[in-house]
Protein backbone atom coordinates (compact mmCIF):
# COMPACT_ATOMS: atom_id res chain seq x y z
CA UNK A 1 0.00 0.00 0.00
CA UNK A 2 1.00 3.08 -0.71
CA UNK A 3 1.54 6.32 1.67
CA UNK A 4 -0.87 9.02 -0.34
CA UNK A 5 -4.48 9.71 0.92
CA UNK A 6 -6.92 11.16 -1.54
CA UNK A 7 -8.98 14.55 -0.34
CA UNK A 8 -12.12 15.33 -1.23
CA UNK A 9 -13.16 19.04 -1.34
CA UNK A 10 -16.67 19.92 0.03
CA UNK A 11 -18.91 23.61 -0.24
CA UNK A 12 -17.00 26.76 -1.08
CA UNK A 13 -14.87 24.91 -3.89
CA UNK A 14 -17.33 25.24 -6.64
CA UNK A 15 -16.61 27.53 -9.24
CA UNK A 16 -17.83 28.04 -13.15
CA UNK A 17 -16.18 26.08 -15.59
CA UNK A 18 -15.27 23.10 -12.82
CA UNK A 19 -14.88 19.88 -14.87
CA UNK A 20 -15.27 21.27 -18.33
CA UNK A 21 -11.17 20.37 -19.02
CA UNK A 22 -11.81 16.91 -17.88
CA UNK A 23 -14.97 16.82 -19.92
CA UNK A 24 -13.03 17.68 -23.16
CA UNK A 25 -9.80 15.51 -22.47
CA UNK A 26 -11.34 12.15 -21.03
CA UNK A 27 -14.47 9.97 -22.05
CA UNK A 28 -15.36 9.21 -18.56
CA UNK A 29 -15.75 12.89 -17.74
CA UNK A 30 -18.38 13.00 -20.18
CA UNK A 31 -20.09 9.79 -19.41
CA UNK A 32 -20.21 10.88 -15.64
CA UNK A 33 -21.46 14.26 -16.40
CA UNK A 34 -24.58 12.43 -18.17
CA UNK A 35 -25.21 10.34 -15.96
CA UNK A 36 -25.41 12.48 -13.02
CA UNK A 37 -27.51 14.58 -15.17
CA UNK A 38 -29.76 12.00 -15.80
CA UNK A 39 -30.04 11.23 -12.01
CA UNK A 40 -31.36 13.88 -10.96
CA UNK A 41 -33.31 15.25 -14.18
CA UNK A 42 -31.26 18.78 -14.73
CA UNK A 43 -28.72 19.61 -16.81
CA UNK A 44 -25.37 19.59 -14.37
CA UNK A 45 -22.82 19.51 -16.88
CA UNK A 46 -24.71 23.10 -18.19
CA UNK A 47 -24.83 24.52 -14.66
CA UNK A 48 -20.95 23.92 -14.32
CA UNK A 49 -19.65 25.69 -17.37
CA UNK A 50 -22.24 28.05 -17.81
CA UNK A 51 -24.33 28.57 -14.81
CA UNK A 52 -23.87 32.31 -12.81
CA UNK A 53 -22.29 31.64 -9.46
CA UNK A 54 -25.64 32.33 -7.35
CA UNK A 55 -27.25 29.44 -9.02
CA UNK A 56 -24.14 27.20 -8.28
CA UNK A 57 -23.86 27.98 -4.70
CA UNK A 58 -27.18 26.94 -3.97
CA UNK A 59 -26.84 23.95 -2.05
CA UNK A 60 -29.15 21.54 -3.56
CA UNK A 61 -26.81 22.45 -6.85
CA UNK A 62 -23.38 22.66 -5.33
CA UNK A 63 -23.61 19.40 -3.69
CA UNK A 64 -24.34 17.21 -6.53
CA UNK A 65 -21.99 19.35 -8.78
CA UNK A 66 -19.07 18.90 -6.68
CA UNK A 67 -19.82 15.42 -6.00
CA UNK A 68 -19.70 14.34 -9.57
CA UNK A 69 -15.86 16.88 -10.63
CA UNK A 70 -14.69 14.99 -7.51
CA UNK A 71 -15.52 11.73 -8.70
CA UNK A 72 -14.53 12.19 -12.33
CA UNK A 73 -10.83 13.00 -10.88
CA UNK A 74 -11.11 10.29 -9.52
CA UNK A 75 -11.68 7.86 -12.07
CA UNK A 76 -9.08 9.95 -13.94
CA UNK A 77 -6.49 9.85 -11.66
CA UNK A 78 -6.92 5.58 -11.09
CA UNK A 79 -6.92 5.68 -14.80
CA UNK A 80 -4.07 7.58 -15.50
CA UNK A 81 -1.72 7.36 -12.47
CA UNK A 82 -3.51 3.98 -10.64
CA UNK A 83 -1.32 4.56 -7.11
CA UNK A 84 -3.68 2.98 -5.02
CA UNK A 85 -4.55 5.58 -1.58
CA UNK A 86 -4.03 4.24 1.92
CA UNK A 87 -6.71 6.80 3.40
CA UNK A 88 -9.38 8.66 2.25
CA UNK A 89 -10.95 11.57 3.65
CA UNK A 90 -13.47 14.19 2.48
CA UNK A 91 -14.43 17.64 3.82
CA UNK A 92 -18.22 17.53 4.83
CA UNK A 93 -19.62 16.79 1.03
CA UNK A 94 -16.60 15.72 0.50
CA UNK A 95 -17.22 12.69 2.29
CA UNK A 96 -19.84 11.59 0.22
CA UNK A 97 -17.49 11.97 -2.89
CA UNK A 98 -15.08 9.54 -0.72
CA UNK A 99 -17.62 6.70 -0.30
CA UNK A 100 -18.51 6.70 -3.88
CA UNK A 101 -14.48 6.26 -4.66
CA UNK A 102 -14.20 3.56 -2.01
CA UNK A 103 -17.38 1.74 -3.42
CA UNK A 104 -19.76 2.22 -0.35
CA UNK A 105 -22.27 4.04 -1.76
CA UNK A 106 -23.33 4.06 -5.94
CA UNK A 107 -22.54 7.47 -8.24
CA UNK A 108 -25.60 7.47 -9.14
CA UNK A 109 -27.09 7.44 -6.00
CA UNK A 110 -24.90 9.42 -4.50
CA UNK A 111 -25.62 12.13 -6.77
CA UNK A 112 -29.24 11.37 -6.09
CA UNK A 113 -28.83 11.49 -2.30
CA UNK A 114 -26.64 14.82 -1.75
CA UNK A 115 -29.15 16.54 -4.06
CA UNK A 116 -31.84 15.80 -1.65
CA UNK A 117 -29.16 16.69 1.30
CA UNK A 118 -29.17 20.21 -0.37
CA UNK A 119 -32.62 20.43 -0.72
CA UNK A 120 -32.81 19.62 2.91
CA UNK A 121 -30.64 21.52 4.25
CA UNK A 122 -31.70 24.61 1.88
CA UNK A 123 -35.24 23.93 3.53
CA UNK A 124 -34.12 24.03 7.08
CA UNK A 125 -33.26 27.75 7.04
CA UNK A 126 -36.02 28.93 4.37
CA UNK A 127 -35.75 33.06 5.72
CA UNK A 128 -31.65 32.86 5.44
CA UNK A 129 -31.42 33.27 9.43
CA UNK A 130 -28.60 31.54 8.90
CA UNK A 131 -24.95 31.84 8.13
CA UNK A 132 -21.00 31.06 7.98
CA UNK A 133 -17.77 32.67 8.66
CA UNK A 134 -14.53 31.89 8.38
CA UNK A 135 -12.52 33.03 11.32
CA UNK A 136 -8.84 33.39 11.55
CA UNK A 137 -5.84 33.96 13.85
CA UNK A 138 -7.51 33.06 17.23
CA UNK A 139 -7.26 29.80 19.52
CA UNK A 140 -9.76 27.08 19.53
CA UNK A 141 -10.14 27.65 23.01
CA UNK A 142 -10.92 31.21 23.27
CA UNK A 143 -12.94 31.42 20.13
CA UNK A 144 -15.60 27.99 21.50
CA UNK A 145 -15.80 30.33 24.77
CA UNK A 146 -17.07 33.36 22.48
CA UNK A 147 -19.79 31.30 20.86
CA UNK A 148 -20.54 29.69 24.12
CA UNK A 149 -20.70 33.04 25.71
CA UNK A 150 -23.12 34.46 22.31
CA UNK A 151 -25.11 31.47 21.78
CA UNK A 152 -28.79 31.13 22.79
CA UNK A 153 -31.44 28.76 22.37
CA UNK A 154 -33.19 30.78 19.71
CA UNK A 155 -29.73 32.26 18.06
CA UNK A 156 -27.79 29.47 17.89
CA UNK A 157 -23.72 29.58 17.32
CA UNK A 158 -20.96 26.99 17.02
CA UNK A 159 -17.53 26.12 15.23
CA UNK A 160 -18.50 24.04 12.65
CA UNK A 161 -14.97 23.62 10.70
CA UNK A 162 -11.76 23.06 12.40
CA UNK A 163 -9.68 23.66 9.07
CA UNK A 164 -6.03 24.22 10.74
CA UNK A 165 -3.90 25.90 13.66
CA UNK A 166 -6.24 29.41 14.04
CA UNK A 167 -8.61 28.52 10.81
CA UNK A 168 -12.06 28.26 11.85
CA UNK A 169 -15.34 28.26 10.43
CA UNK A 170 -18.29 28.97 12.87
CA UNK A 171 -22.20 28.37 12.13
CA UNK A 172 -25.42 29.82 13.38
CA UNK A 173 -27.82 32.50 13.10
CA UNK A 174 -27.07 35.67 11.27
CA UNK A 175 -27.37 37.62 14.16
CA UNK A 176 -24.73 35.75 16.65
CA UNK A 177 -22.53 35.00 14.01
CA UNK A 178 -22.27 38.42 13.29
CA UNK A 179 -22.00 39.19 17.74
CA UNK A 180 -19.10 36.52 17.40
CA UNK A 181 -17.04 38.79 14.59
CA UNK A 182 -17.52 41.62 16.89
CA UNK A 183 -16.23 40.21 19.52
CA UNK A 184 -13.30 38.85 18.03
CA UNK A 185 -12.27 41.33 15.75
CA UNK A 186 -10.80 43.19 18.77
CA UNK A 187 -7.97 40.28 19.28
CA UNK A 188 -7.30 41.35 15.52
CA UNK A 189 -8.82 37.90 13.95
CA UNK A 190 -9.24 37.96 10.37
CA UNK A 191 -12.99 36.85 8.93
CA UNK A 192 -14.90 36.18 6.13
CA UNK A 193 -18.39 34.81 4.90
CA UNK A 194 -18.54 31.96 2.81
CA UNK A 195 -20.73 31.17 -0.24
CA UNK A 196 -22.91 28.90 1.29
CA UNK A 197 -27.14 28.87 1.46
CA UNK A 198 -27.22 27.87 5.25
CA UNK A 199 -26.02 27.46 9.09
CA UNK A 200 -24.65 24.12 8.30
CA UNK A 201 -22.94 21.76 10.71
CA UNK A 202 -24.72 23.56 13.62
CA UNK A 203 -28.06 23.25 15.82
CA UNK A 204 -29.98 25.26 13.27
CA UNK A 205 -30.17 21.70 11.23
CA UNK A 206 -31.33 19.45 14.23
CA UNK A 207 -34.45 19.06 12.03
CA UNK A 208 -32.95 19.05 8.93
CA UNK A 209 -30.84 15.94 10.48
CA UNK A 210 -34.13 14.57 11.49
CA UNK A 211 -35.80 14.42 8.30
CA UNK A 212 -32.32 13.14 6.30
CA UNK A 213 -32.01 10.24 8.49
CA UNK A 214 -35.28 8.68 6.79
CA UNK A 215 -33.35 9.27 3.42
CA UNK A 216 -30.12 7.93 4.53
CA UNK A 217 -32.43 4.31 5.50
CA UNK A 218 -33.53 4.09 2.12
CA UNK A 219 -29.93 3.18 0.35
CA UNK A 220 -27.85 0.28 0.54
CA UNK A 221 -24.01 0.71 1.34
CA UNK A 222 -21.43 -1.65 0.61
CA UNK A 223 -18.04 -2.06 2.13
CA UNK A 224 -15.36 0.08 1.90
CA UNK A 225 -12.02 -1.05 -0.81
CA UNK A 226 -9.89 1.93 1.34
CA UNK A 227 -10.54 3.27 5.12
CA UNK A 228 -12.18 6.89 5.12
CA UNK A 229 -11.53 9.43 7.60
CA UNK A 230 -14.90 10.20 9.31
CA UNK A 231 -15.19 14.14 9.95
CA UNK A 232 -17.48 13.13 12.71
CA UNK A 233 -14.38 11.40 15.07
CA UNK A 234 -11.07 12.29 12.60
CA UNK A 235 -10.81 8.65 12.56
CA UNK A 236 -11.46 5.70 10.14
CA UNK A 237 -14.58 4.35 10.09
CA UNK A 238 -15.05 1.19 12.13
CA UNK A 239 -16.32 -1.88 10.31
CA UNK A 240 -19.13 -2.02 13.07
CA UNK A 241 -20.44 1.48 12.62
CA UNK A 242 -23.39 2.12 10.59
CA UNK A 243 -22.38 5.00 7.38
CA UNK A 244 -25.95 6.31 8.15
CA UNK A 245 -24.87 7.15 11.77
CA UNK A 246 -21.89 8.88 10.75
CA UNK A 247 -23.81 10.97 7.60
CA UNK A 248 -26.42 11.60 9.90
CA UNK A 249 -23.85 13.40 12.63
CA UNK A 250 -22.37 15.11 10.05
CA UNK A 251 -25.21 17.26 9.41
CA UNK A 252 -24.97 18.83 13.24
CA UNK A 253 -21.49 17.79 14.54
CA UNK A 254 -18.18 19.96 13.45
CA UNK A 255 -15.60 18.73 10.57
CA UNK A 256 -12.74 17.74 12.64
CA UNK A 257 -10.53 18.24 9.62
CA UNK A 258 -7.31 19.40 11.51
CA UNK A 259 -7.57 16.01 13.63
CA UNK A 260 -8.28 14.61 10.18
CA UNK A 261 -4.85 14.92 8.31
CA UNK A 262 -2.93 14.70 12.06
CA UNK A 263 -4.45 11.69 12.05
CA UNK A 264 -2.91 10.83 8.49
CA UNK A 265 0.24 12.18 9.07
CA UNK A 266 0.63 9.71 12.71
CA UNK A 267 -0.44 7.01 10.07
CA UNK A 268 2.84 7.80 7.69
CA UNK A 269 1.36 9.62 5.05
CA UNK A 270 3.53 11.69 2.95
CA UNK A 271 1.38 12.96 0.02
CA UNK A 272 -1.97 13.57 -0.43
CA UNK A 273 -3.88 14.64 -3.66
CA UNK A 274 -7.37 16.57 -3.58
CA UNK A 275 -9.03 15.61 -6.30
CA UNK A 276 -11.48 18.28 -7.14
CA UNK A 277 -11.80 22.63 -8.29
CA UNK A 278 -9.67 25.33 -6.20
CA UNK A 279 -6.77 23.93 -4.27
CA UNK A 280 -8.43 24.23 -0.87
CA UNK A 281 -7.48 21.51 1.38
CA UNK A 282 -3.85 20.88 -0.58
CA UNK A 283 -3.18 24.95 0.85
CA UNK A 284 -4.59 24.02 4.20
CA UNK A 285 -2.31 20.69 4.69
CA UNK A 286 0.52 23.19 3.40
CA UNK A 287 -0.61 25.13 6.84
CA UNK A 288 -0.82 21.68 8.97
CA UNK A 289 1.71 19.43 8.37
CA UNK A 290 5.05 20.35 6.77
CA UNK A 291 5.72 16.72 6.55
CA UNK A 292 3.41 15.82 4.24
CA UNK A 293 3.46 16.55 0.33
CA UNK A 294 0.08 18.14 -1.32
CA UNK A 295 -0.77 18.20 -4.66
CA UNK A 296 -4.19 18.89 -6.10
CA UNK A 297 -6.12 17.13 -9.42
CA UNK A 298 -8.89 19.89 -11.03
CA UNK A 299 -7.73 19.78 -14.39
CA UNK A 300 -6.13 17.69 -16.95
CA UNK A 301 -2.59 19.46 -17.31
CA UNK A 302 -2.08 18.83 -13.24
CA UNK A 303 -1.15 14.91 -14.54
CA UNK A 304 2.00 16.18 -15.82
CA UNK A 305 2.89 16.57 -12.53
CA UNK A 306 1.43 13.69 -10.77
CA UNK A 307 2.99 11.07 -13.50
CA UNK A 308 6.63 12.84 -12.88
CA UNK A 309 7.49 9.90 -10.59
CA UNK A 310 11.26 11.64 -10.30
CA UNK A 311 9.93 14.66 -9.55
CA UNK A 312 8.15 13.42 -6.98
CA UNK A 313 10.10 11.03 -5.14
CA UNK A 314 12.66 14.24 -4.90
CA UNK A 315 10.17 16.34 -2.90
CA UNK A 316 9.63 13.16 -0.75
CA UNK A 317 13.50 13.06 -0.14
CA UNK A 318 13.48 16.68 0.47
CA UNK A 319 10.87 15.82 2.87
CA UNK A 320 13.02 13.11 4.59
CA UNK A 321 15.49 15.25 5.56
CA UNK A 322 13.85 17.86 6.78
CA UNK A 323 12.10 15.27 9.35
CA UNK A 324 15.60 13.47 9.87
CA UNK A 325 17.05 16.74 10.44
CA UNK A 326 14.45 17.34 13.59
CA UNK A 327 14.95 13.92 14.83
CA UNK A 328 18.41 14.83 15.21
CA UNK A 329 18.10 17.65 16.67
CA UNK A 330 15.97 16.03 19.06
CA UNK A 331 18.36 13.36 20.19
CA UNK A 332 21.14 15.89 20.22
CA UNK A 333 19.17 18.06 22.76
CA UNK A 334 16.60 16.12 24.51
CA UNK A 335 17.15 15.57 28.51
CA UNK A 336 19.16 12.72 29.75
CA UNK A 337 16.49 10.59 32.08
CA UNK A 338 19.30 7.81 32.55
CA UNK A 339 20.67 7.63 36.34
CA UNK A 340 24.13 5.65 35.40
CA UNK A 341 26.32 8.45 34.68
CA UNK A 342 29.21 6.23 33.70
CA UNK A 343 27.25 3.94 30.69
CA UNK A 344 26.38 7.18 29.60
CA UNK A 345 29.44 9.18 29.27
CA UNK A 346 30.48 5.93 27.76
CA UNK A 347 27.61 5.30 25.18
CA UNK A 348 26.28 8.75 24.29
CA UNK A 349 28.89 11.52 24.26
CA UNK A 350 30.88 9.73 21.54
CA UNK A 351 28.27 9.47 19.31
CA UNK A 352 27.46 13.26 19.77
CA UNK A 353 30.35 14.41 17.23
CA UNK A 354 29.42 11.70 14.66
CA UNK A 355 26.06 12.66 14.65
CA UNK A 356 26.65 15.96 14.82
CA UNK A 357 28.94 15.86 11.03
CA UNK A 358 26.18 13.80 9.69
CA UNK A 359 23.80 16.92 10.68
CA UNK A 360 26.09 19.36 9.20
CA UNK A 361 26.27 17.12 6.22
CA UNK A 362 22.12 16.95 6.04
CA UNK A 363 22.20 20.89 6.65
CA UNK A 364 24.54 21.37 4.17
CA UNK A 365 22.41 21.08 0.99
CA UNK A 366 25.43 20.86 -1.15
CA UNK A 367 26.16 17.92 0.24
CA UNK A 368 24.09 14.38 -1.63
CA UNK A 369 22.78 12.65 1.49
CA UNK A 370 22.38 8.82 0.20
CA UNK A 371 19.71 6.37 1.44
CA UNK A 372 22.53 4.65 3.26
CA UNK A 373 23.78 7.97 5.24
CA UNK A 374 19.77 8.57 6.38
CA UNK A 375 19.48 4.75 7.41
CA UNK A 376 22.83 5.37 9.63
CA UNK A 377 21.52 8.44 11.11
CA UNK A 378 18.35 7.24 12.35
CA UNK A 379 20.76 4.40 13.64
CA UNK A 380 22.85 6.91 15.93
CA UNK A 381 19.79 8.54 16.50
CA UNK A 382 18.14 5.34 18.47
CA UNK A 383 21.18 4.47 19.81
CA UNK A 384 21.43 7.86 21.45
CA UNK A 385 17.07 8.00 22.76
CA UNK A 386 18.06 4.32 24.15
CA UNK A 387 21.03 5.20 25.66
CA UNK A 388 19.07 8.50 27.58
CA UNK A 389 16.28 6.53 28.56
CA UNK A 390 14.24 8.93 26.80
CA UNK A 391 10.52 8.23 27.19
CA UNK A 392 9.17 9.88 24.23
CA UNK A 393 8.27 7.78 21.01
CA UNK A 394 10.96 8.16 19.28
CA UNK A 395 9.63 4.98 17.15
CA UNK A 396 7.11 7.27 16.12
CA UNK A 397 9.14 9.98 14.62
CA UNK A 398 11.18 7.64 12.95
CA UNK A 399 8.73 5.88 11.23
CA UNK A 400 7.98 8.62 9.34
CA UNK A 401 11.23 9.19 7.77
Amino acid sequence: MSNIALLFPGQGSQIIGMGRDFWNHFGVARHLFEEASDAISFDLKKLCFEGNMNELTLTMNAQPALLTVSVIAFQIYMQEIGVKPSYMAGHSLGEYSALVCTGVLSFREAVQLVRRRGMIMHNADPDQQGTMAAISNISIGTLQKICEEVSVNERPVCVACINANQQFVISGHRQSVQEVIRRTAFKGTKHSYLQVSGPYHSPMMKNAADQFKIELDQYHYGHAAYPIISNVTAKPYPSDQSVVDYLNRQMTWPVRWLESMQYLMEQGVTEVIELGPKRVLASLMNKIAKNIVPYSLGQASDLTILANSQARQDKLLILRKHKLSELMSTALTSRNYSQDAEIYNKTVEPLFPELQRMKERLDNHSHELIEEDIQDSIVLCEQIFAAKQSPMNAKAMISTI
